[in-house]
């Protein structure tokens, strides 16, 4: 048999220019060398079966799988460019390889852990001694959110208990979500401890430091050491591990992290899951180099519209904040006379974001983006003057007059174009799930884009 054991993330790895160019500068000291190939041939296949287990209690959640690490690992590649891996140390090749494959490994909680958390909703919860911290950790976040409690309570008084544990299961994977960086630090250290070697130095506290460092402030990559000595004349430039993990992590935004047939499958419910998976899977392609970052997107519905252009915008900052932070270690490169240049855009290219277009070439929508605004003179006068009426009778004619208006406009406008025009008002009145509808339709003119963005999106107009 062999290697067979490692095959399925043994072949990812070979393809990767990334891990060939750690294969080769192994090769050529094999006292080196070989201990640090065996170590990353472990560790990846390791940290590939544990993240087989997020998907338990992240079910809703874009996925951050096995094929996720290996995206971010040629993402890594991308941002760098083959010119500057070849001037990387064996150390520095280790750690990229390494964060790649445990940045995430969090979002696996041990079951142990997942079960004391569960106990937060036993009536008389009972707790050995290993599960008290995690009981109490879990207590302290789902009291921060009493809302939540109030639905359980309400759900499970109804006998609706399915539901309620629906509403528990997402409380528990955002809680994984928030914590896997702390979490995947304490993985480390219980798994790994020790074992994260470079000839004579241990890395895994810098190791479990990148990991962690992923998803906090990005300025905070800056406190690492950038000249970490692992032997005689070899350094590892740790900030460095650090901007690239962050930014191919933060790339991986595609099709393939939201497949079709899993979405089907797992049955997402959840609005917020929904709006995610459906972000992700508007995207076709990409291309990611250093002079480029566009995502191509043929978008359904404005709203994946608007949260695409939302996640490009938190891009964006990341990006913003990753060229002070790569312009920073440009400057020492070259002090340190390494010979080390990285480039990355300032913006992502948004041309090929755009609306889905039908058979005949027509897009399924007009998307512009409107936000209201505050016109505080009129709101001053709307609210101390006599607009602000009491009878409710008066929303009804206001609502009646705006219609007529329409159909007035529309009725002149028709008749100038020589058309025929019957104006309708339509009024319902009906009950939904005990809630009271009061609705009014007309075929009047509607509002065009000059009026939503001067008048309908600011508040007081």
């Amino acid at each position: 048999m062999g290697d067979d054991w490692k095959a399925e993330t043994q072949l990812r790895l070979e393809s990767s220019l990334i891990y060939k160019t750690l294969k080769q500068k192994c090769e050529k000291d094999v006292v080196i060398g070989s201990p640090v190939l065996s170590l990353v041939n472990e560790a990846v296949h390791w940290a590939y079966q544990r993240t087989k287990t997020i998907i338990k209690h992240m079910g809703e959640f874009t996925l951050h799988d096995g094929d996720h690490l290996f995206r971010v690992y040629n993402l890594m590649e991308r941002l760098l460019t083959c010119n500057n891996v070849e001037k990387l140390s064996i150390p520095e090749l280790m750690l990229l390889t390494l964060t790649a494959c445990f940045h995430d490994i969090g979002m696996s909680p041990d079951e142990h852990e997942v079960v004391s958390w569960k106990k937060v909703w036993d009536k008389s919860p009972v707790l050995d001694p290993a599960e008290e911290k995690h009981y109490d950790d879990f207590l302290r976040f789902y009291s921060a959110r009493p809302e939540q409690k109030i639905v359980i309570e309400d759900l499970i008084s109804q006998g609706k208990n399915t539901a309620a544990d629906t509403v528990k299961a997402y409380l528990i994977t955002e809680y994984i979500r928030q914590g896997h960086a702390e979490r995947a630090r304490e993985i480390i250290a219980k798994e790994w401890n020790n074992k994260i070697l470079y000839r004579d130095a241990d890395l895994t506290v810098e190791f479990a430091q990148l990991c962690y460092s992923h998803n906090e402030d990005a300025l905070g990559v800056l406190s690492l050491d950038k000249n970490y000595l692992c032997g005689p004349d070899t350094f590892a430039c740790l900030p460095l591990v650090g901007v690239i993990l962050r930014l191919a992590d933060i790339l991986d935004f595609d099709g393939k992290r939201t497949p079709s047939v899993l979405y089907s499958h797992l049955y997402v419910r959840h609005p917020v899951s929904i709006k995610e998976w459906n972000k992700h899977r508007a995207v076709e392609a990409w291309e990611i180099s250093p002079d480029i970052i566009q995502f191509s997107a043929k978008c359904t519905h404005p709203a994946i519209e608007a949260s695409i252009h939302d996640f490009c915008d938190l891009i964006d900052l990341e990006l913003s904040l990753c060229n002070n932070i790569i312009s920073t270690l440009n400057n020492y490169s070259v002090n340190a006379s390494r010979n080390i240049s990285i480039k990355i855009p300032y913006k992502v290219n948004r041309q090929k974001i755009e609306t889905k277009k039908d058979i005949y070439n027509k897009p399924l929508y007009m998307y512009k983006q409107t936000q209201f605004n505050l016109s505080k003179s009129q709101v001053i006068d709307l609210l101390m003057g006599t607009k602000l009426y009491g009878n409710p009778e008066v929303a009804l004619r206001e609502l009646l007059q705006n219609s007529i208006d329409a159909c007035l406009l529309r009725d002149a406008q028709e008749k100038k174009w020589g058309n025929t025009y019957k104006p309708e008002i339509e009024v319902s009145y009906y009950t939904i799930n005990n809630e009271n509808y009061l609705e009014i339709n007309d075929n009047g003119t509607g509002m065009d884009q000059y009026i939503i963005d001067n008048y309908y999106s600011k508040i007081g107009s």
